[in-house]
């Protein structure tokens, strides 16, 4: 497999509820597995590894994984009181019989929240002392301290997004590389979507170079009239090839993190039209480099 140049998604959405820890979680194991190969003597090897960061204060992307986080927390990174291998934690959970080798995640909790608060509290002071201009966003230089060491250790950085936009989102736009919308199909989610996008085409005008890679339609019913005619909307808007295959609204989804614990999709229904739909979305971000 030939080596890739890492590549950080920022999974977004201001309006909760679309599927976007779904997404973020299911996207980062589909890719981890992507990077698996056997080796000469016919045992599975990982060619890369994946991370998983949560900067959702909810923190659900421990639990549905079933991961212990211990002390690992986003928060005690950003401020400083952890060293990233103190916040990263494998996602491997061979003893229940996931497997998961080259999958890692920087868990989160309800701490993040006033966490974040401390961070731009404090960037905001340090921009006040050294007087510097507001096109310039210090923000930025904190997540690169702290999580631009993170492109030499992995292929794929997938990062679920909180759905409130504040200083430190616009910072995470600036670190990624390209992001990825979820979007419920029903008319509020669609609209809800158009504006953060239209947020999004702002902040590349301010020069923040985040690309829009896909929209990823969600919950979505092949027979309901309606449903279809918003899958059509968004192709309009945004263009067929900006769309990625429609995830069907279905059980399994729901029932895949309680499964033994915390299991995804790929682990828990890998032959439901959920978990086909998200193994095509990330074939499309594999095979895009």
């Amino acid at each position: 497999m030939a080596n890739r140049d890492s590549k950080i998604f920022a999974i977004v959405n201001r309006k909760g509820g679309v599927g976007k820890s779904t997404t973020a979680i299911n996207l980062a194991h589909g890719l981890s597995r992507q990077l698996l190969r056997k080796d000469s003597d016919g045992e599975w090897e990982a060619d890369g590894h994946v991370l998983l960061i949560d900067f959702d204060p909810q923190g659900n992307c421990a639990m549905a994984l079933g991961v212990e986080r211990g002390d690992a927390d986003l928060g005690e990174l950003l401020t400083g009181r952890q060293t990233l291998a103190e916040a990263v934690v494998s996602a491997d959970r061979e003893d229940a019989g996931f497997p998961r080798g080259n999958l890692w995640l920087i868990p989160s909790s309800n701490s993040l929240a006033d966490a974040k608060q401390e961070v731009i509290l404090g960037n905001f002071m340090k921009m006040m002392t050294a007087r510097q201009s507001r096109g310039e966003i210090p923000l930025l230089d904190v997540l690169k301290d702290k999580l631009g060491a993170l492109r030499e250790r992995f292929t794929y950085i997938v990062i679920d997004c909180p759905p409130t936009l504040d200083a430190l989102s616009n910072a995470v736009y600036h670190l990624s590389d390209a992001a990825i919308v979820p979007v419920k199909v029903d008319y509020l989610s669609a609209a809800g979507a158009a504006q953060h996008v239209t947020d999004i085409r702002q902040a590349q005008t301010d020069g923040i170079e985040i690309n829009i890679d896909l929209i990823v339609p969600t919950f979505y019913v092949s027979r309901q009239v309606l449903d279809r005619q918003i899958l059509d909307a968004l192709k309009e808007t945004y263009g067929e090839g900006r769309v990625a295959e429609p995830i069907p609204k279905a059980q399994s989804v729901a029932e895949a993190p309680a499964y033994q614990g915390g299991a995804t999709l790929f682990e828990y229904a890998p032959d439901s039209p959920a978990t086909v739909a998200y193994q095509s979305l990330v074939e499309r971000v594999f095979n895009n480099g």
